[in-house]
């Protein structure tokens, strides 16, 4: 199984993100729905993070089955949380724009992902797999970075992005037949963004 020795069910009921998603867009399907909140557990246009505390993480894994409850975080736990979120984040903004990494990009990733222990399984249906190895924390992000590998293998990962206007980024599962979204809601930053580049043409063509 991807997500190691816990039953599947304890990781793929979770609670629902309490913030309803831009554009009335739906979540993205279980379990790939976890990795779509864990992301936006930190808004950056709003200045908020819901995991900004080591209790705060231990909270969020504690409500979705990932860590037992009254399990504590350490500050080395802690980081290597959120720097596996800045991967994930860095990721799928890859998948919105399908450019590489830079160099630097890439090195941090890397090493986020590096940090996080898995090790080699087969999977239900007899073929090579990853689950979650260690225990705590380390387990529990071994979990959330299994469902990433499992729905890269099943096609889903390229449809979780995260919103091309930069001060967003908010992750969002696109549904499009083309897979060709690039906002969390046209509505919003899309017109935002498409409203700031004809303004920029406009300024330039008066200094002309």
């Amino acid at each position: 199984m991807l997500t190691g020795q816990r039953p599947a069910a304890s990781v793929v009921a979770v609670a629902a993100s309490p913030i309803p998603h831009p554009g009335g867009r739906a979540p993205a399907p279980a379990p790939l729905d976890l990795i779509q909140d864990f992301v936006n557990t930190e808004i950056p246009e709003w200045h908020r993070d819901d995991l900004g505390t080591p209790g705060e993480l231990a909270g969020w894994l504690a409500a979705r089955g990932l860590l037992d409850g009254g399990a504590l975080v350490s500050a080395d736990e802690f980081l290597r949380a959120r720097d596996l979120r800045a991967a994930l984040r860095e990721l799928l903004y890859r998948n919105t724009e399908a450019g590489p990494l830079t160099e630097a990009a890439g090195a941090g990733v890397d090493g986020a992902l590096g940090a996080v222990p898995l090790v080699a399984c087969v999977t239900a249906d007899g073929s090579i797999g990853v689950r979650a190895a260690g225990v705590g924390v380390d387990r529990a992000l071994g979990e959330l970075l299994a469902i990433v590998v499992a729905s890269a293998r099943d096609g889903s990962w390229s449809r979780l992005k995260a919103c091309a206007k930069d001060s967003c980024r908010w992750a969002f599962f696109d549904q499009s037949r083309n897979r060709t979204s690039s906002w969390c809601s046209m509505s919003i930053c899309g017109n935002r963004v498409k409203t700031s580049l004809y303004r920029r043409r406009r300024t330039g063509q008066g200094g002309a």
